[in-house]
């Protein structure tokens, strides 16, 4: 009798310092009998709680962190549309007017982008976006990225060359994939100098699709291959160049929810970028 309320005594105790917070002994003797186990039992459930806080910890500590980059990001267009509205007010010319209200458009062109790459990168890293990957031609999905980068394209007189067998046929996702695409050309057609020519290319091999966009634009340092893909990192030929950081970001993580992946080589000049799926 005084064995067992010995025990009892024993497991409100740990009882009482898991309530708490606190570690219990990891050293405790076990045999082959109900309160061994028992303990045994707390001690993992002590473990697992540990795990439990510090992957919370982790959690709030990502979301501090999301929370400060989105507000430092987004500091530099809200202050430039405020200056250039307070400019609006006091404007005296028609044609001080018709600039400063161009660039509080700008500005809040601006903030749009971001706020839906923030709300697309979120999606991608949640695993709230469903990639359903089908048989489909790839041609059509990178045609329609193309389409949607022509109109800046044509603005620099910059030629897109595509370079693929029509009836190609990969497993994706055609509204995801056509993003990444985009994003990737988008970035080409930015950095490119006027009246040079993009290369798109797509090959089907036994083990990958491997989708290619080549262009002759600033290029990046050595060492940058792996960083451009990181979130709001900038090359450091990009100086000047608008932009957050965010497009080649996208276009990996799509990517990588296909089983694919994104490499990224120098040229002299330019960049090439190469898309693999599986």
């Amino acid at each position: 009798m005084f064995q067992k309320r010995k025990e009892m005594e024993t497991f409100s105790l740990m009882l009482d310092k898991l309530l708490n917070g606190e570690d219990l002994d990891a050293h405790i003797e076990y045999l082959d009998d109900l309160p061994s186990k028992i303990r045994y039992q707390l001690l993992r459930l002590s473990e697992k709680m540990k795990e439990i806080k510090a992957q919370s910890e982790k959690e709030r500590n990502e979301v501090r962190r999301r929370i400060a980059e989105t507000a430092h990001q987004m500091r530099s267009p809200l202050a430039n549309m405020k200056s250039y509205l307070e400019l609006l007010e006091n404007a005296e010319s028609e044609k001080e007017r018709a600039e400063y209200t161009k660039a509080a458009e700008n500005a809040g062109e601006q903030l749009h982008f971001l706020t839906e790459g923030f709300i697309k990168t979120a999606r991608l890293e949640n695993h709230i976006i469903q990639i359903r990957r089908e048989a489909d031609a790839l041609s059509h999905t990178i045609m329609q990225s193309i389409l949607k980068v022509k109109k800046a394209a044509d603005e620099k007189h910059i030629f897109i060359e595509l370079d693929m067998d029509e009836k190609l046929e990969t497993a994706h996702d055609a509204n995801w994939l056509g993003e990444a695409v985009y994003n990737i050309l988008e970035n080409s057609v930015k950095y490119s100098p006027e009246g040079s020519v993009i290369h798109v290319s797509a090959i089907k091999n036994e083990m990958y699709t491997h989708i290619a966009v080549s262009d002759a634009g600033i290029g990046i340092e050595e060492g940058e291959e792996g960083k451009i893909f990181r979130r709001f990192y900038r090359g450091k030929k990009t100086n000047g160049q608008p932009g957050f950081g965010l497009g080649l970001y996208i276009a990996r993580e799509i990517v990588l929810m296909h089983g694919g992946f994104v490499k990224a080589a120098r040229k002299d000049p330019g960049l090439e970028i190469s898309v693999f799926l599986p």
